[in-house]
């Protein structure tokens, strides 16, 4: 990764700061049934990917930093230390793919976007929470993450719902609720005929 990593320098502070709220509503939107496998990328310390540990057969949480990591894995979360741009799963993985408040963070967000896809099975589900930059609030957010030097770059939710449109397969939903943007993309069933035939 290039430059400062404050994902590392926060990792062991980031729940005392940033991690009060539960986020229930990802729970509801990405109804996970007993045998799914559920990623969550970009989980950092897993405050939602431990949500997940007790309804799923498979949850593992996807981040680059280290120190991040080391916070998941105290609260029992399985791990795994990688960028979004190459996640290290065969294809047609998970059932259910998350990423909460960080797609703003990544490097290449199309790239992550379609490896998200490429591990979703078919039937399953891509939850993407962000916040809407056409808000007040995110456009402080925004601002305050450009100052202190983070990598962030907040794009609309429209260009991220387009940006999903991956193939015939892809059913896209995008819901604004406040400063949070939601993106749901769901992949059909008959996915893997068309992609074999």
């Amino acid at each position: 990764m290039p430059g400062f990593d404050h994902f590392n320098l926060i990792g062991p502070i980031y729940d005392l700061v940033f991690g009060r709220r539960v986020d229930l509503e990802i729970v509801d939107r990405a109804a996970v049934k007993p045998i799914h496998k559920v990623l969550d990328v970009g989980g950092g310390t897993g405050r939602v990917t431990v949500l997940f540990t007790r309804i799923a057969q498979k949850t593992v949480n996807a981040d680059y930093a280290r120190k991040m990591l080391y916070e998941a894995q105290e609260k029992g979360v399985d791990c795994v230390q990688t960028l979004s741009e190459k996640l290290p799963f065969d294809d047609r993985t998970f059932d259910r793919i998350i990423i909460v408040d960080a797609l703003h963070h990544v490097v290449d967000q199309q790239r992550t976007l379609n490896e998200m896809w490429r591990l979703l099975t078919p039937g399953g589900k891509i939850i993407i929470e962000e916040g809407n930059i056409h808000h007040w609030s995110v456009k402080l957010i925004a601002l305050g993450e450009k100052l202190l030097f983070m990598r962030s770059h907040f794009i609309k939710p429209e260009r991220i719902a387009s940006m999903c449109q991956f193939d015939p397969t892809a059913k896209v939903e995008l819901i604004r609720e406040n400063g949070i943007a939601w993106v749901i993309i769901s992949k059909s069933n008959d996915s893997n005929e068309r992609s074999n035939g």
